[in-house]
């Protein structure tokens, strides 16, 4: 990978908790019990960097980015799942006690559409995808905050020379350099589209990266034993 790929600065992402409702996770914890966006409970019991492994009462485990989950109660005992939670009985009425809790319901996870994608043998995930039409080859890249571009790629992709402007700096481990922040209409990968990316054209920049602008907008991305696997 270029030197510059760990050249983006990971962006902290905190959300403010609303007195409505509960705020998003801003770390895994495992024995957490949560709600993930589909609406269906389980708890945390395994996390690796930014993912949360949950498991469901069903027995099933998934995978989620940690924001896309919102806690619901205390810290329950890892790999415990409610388990006599079941699915309500229509033709059953109310209960006739008030002060019982309401059932839990919770739904076995729906099927996603995936990707999946081996690594080199340096370890590191490239793929090819179309940045506003254009064919663009990306190296992975979780540590960037942002998609970036190379000059070549941004102009491939319609972005001139002249409409950049490079006013903007940030730390890489070969010291400060200049990017000019851009907005990409589309990024498609197969028949996965994402619009409206935020990223940055890097001067001296030889390899396009995939970072946190574009992978925070899946549904979730894991990375495990030389395979990256992206659902939306």
């Amino acid at each position: 990978m270029n030197r510059v790929s760990a050249a983006l600065a990971v962006l902290v992402l905190g959300i403010a908790a609303s007195p409505a409702a509960p705020q998003e996770l801003t770390r895994c914890v495992v024995g957490q019990q949560v709600i993930d966006k589909e609406g269906r409970s389980g708890v945390v019991v395994a996390d690796d960097s930014k993912l949360c492994q949950v498991k469901y009462a069903d027995g099933q485990i998934y995978s989620w980015i940690f924001w896309n989950l919102r806690p619901t109660t205390a810290l329950a005992e890892p790999g415990l799942v409610t388990p006599h939670a079941r699915m309500p009985d229509p033709t059953m009425g109310a209960s006739p006690s008030t002060n019982a809790p309401p059932a839990l319901t919770v739904l076995r996870p729906s099927s996603n559409r995936t990707l999946v994608y081996h690594a080199d043998r340096r370890g590191h995930f490239s793929l090819t995808a179309t940045v506003d039409g254009a064919p663009t080859r990306f190296v992975v890249d979780t540590g960037a905050s942002l998609v970036a571009l190379t000059l070549d790629d941004a102009r491939a992709a319609g972005i001139g020379r002249s409409e950049l402007v490079f006013n903007q700096l940030t730390q890489t481990a070969n010291g400060r350099v200049r990017f000019a922040p851009v907005i990409l209409r589309e990024i498609r990968i197969e028949q996965l589209s994402i619009e409206n990316v935020s990223a940055a054209v890097i001067e001296n920049l030889d390899q396009s990266l995939l970072g946190m602008s574009f992978l925070k907008r899946l549904k979730s991305f894991e990375m495990r034993e030389g395979a990256l696997t992206i659902s939306w």
